[in-house]
């Protein structure tokens, strides 16, 4: 009878061993959360902590929301589970199991978000700022509404923040040769002026038709709410919507005719471009245009 050997666990593969046969993901994803995550545990530390190896591990689509779940190994104090969408970090001593920590971010992120859809999108918010408070308010006054006169309320917030809209835009509309100059008020005259200024040309014909006619149903609606004496919660909810959508629709426009962001990226030839509002990097327009796909940026940081 064969003597019986006693079996021996094999040690786990060293990070170089890995890091030689491991699929490599494109060089920004990688940057980003590496930045990401030697920035969360570097602050406020004495101790610099850096990140040593990372995989990509799984990916879900959840409600139409991307999770990117990341193996990310530090020198220390350990490893991490980092996933995106928004993009958060967990220490898998804490949180062992990969799906369990996706099915807590999901529920994490998701009460986040309806938090957030009570304030503006920080990628627009920037550059109608007073606009887009006016309609915080409007929010935070629905949030207290029990009856029909606060009901009433939110629908004059609402109004508030469509004139405040066409007061901000106003004064980078060139009229027309013997257009009528609307009064300061008259927010579906000035809005025509104003949806023609910024979706000009026939590639825009549909966009500026829909901002039209958006725009004046909004108005009609707000002003409704404002003045019936039976106002009701979900019409009130639906005032605030509809300003929101109109005043979200209004400052992507807005944004892409100003930034002259190129239809592709340069680099990679992908039509994920997105600009970003910078007034304080005194640029011509103020706008950084970004690929969402490769990294490139039209902004290059001045050497220190």
């Amino acid at each position: 009878m064969a003597k019986k050997t006693p079996c021996s666990i094999p040690k786990p593969a060293s990070i170089a061993a890995i890091q030689k046969v491991a699929l490599k993901e494109p060089d920004h994803q990688r940057d980003e959360i590496t930045s990401y995550v030697e920035w969360q545990l570097n602050k406020g530390a004495d101790t610099q902590y850096k990140v040593v190896h990372l995989e990509r591990m799984k990916s879900e689509v959840v409600f139409g929301t991307e999770h990117v779940a990341w193996d990310v190994h530090t020198d220390e104090p350990g490893r991490w589970w980092v996933i995106t969408g928004p993009t958060n970090l967990y220490s898998q001593h804490e949180f062992p199991s990969l799906d369990y920590t996706l099915s807590f971010h999901v529920g994490l992120m998701a009460r986040v978000g309806a938090r957030d859809a009570k304030r503006a999108p920080p990628s627009r918010k920037d550059r109608l700022r007073s606009t887009w408070r006016r309609w915080e308010t409007a929010t935070d006054a629905l949030d207290l509404a029990r009856e029909a006169e606060d009901f009433q309320a939110v629908g004059m917030r609402c109004r508030e923040t469509l004139v405040s809209l066409a007061k901000a835009l106003q004064k980078d509309v060139k009229l027309q040769d013997g257009a009528e100059i609307p009064k300061a008020a008259d927010f579906v005259g000035w809005f025509s002026h104003i949806a023609q200024h910024f979706t000009s040309g026939p590639r825009n014909e549909h966009i500026r038709s829909y901002l039209k006619t958006t725009s004046k149903e909004t108005w009609q609606l707000v002003n409704w709410l404002t003045h019936t004496t039976k106002a009701s919660l979900h019409e009130a909810h639906l005032a605030l919507d509809a300003t929101s959508n109109l005043l979200g629709m209004t400052s992507l426009v807005v944004i892409q005719a100003e930034s002259e962001a190129p239809q592709t990226c340069p680099a990679c030839n992908s039509y994920r471009i997105v600009a970003v509002y910078e007034p304080d990097l005194d640029l011509d327009p103020p706008y950084v245009s970004l690929c969402e796909s490769c990294g490139w940026s039209n902004h290059e940081e001045p050497a220190a």
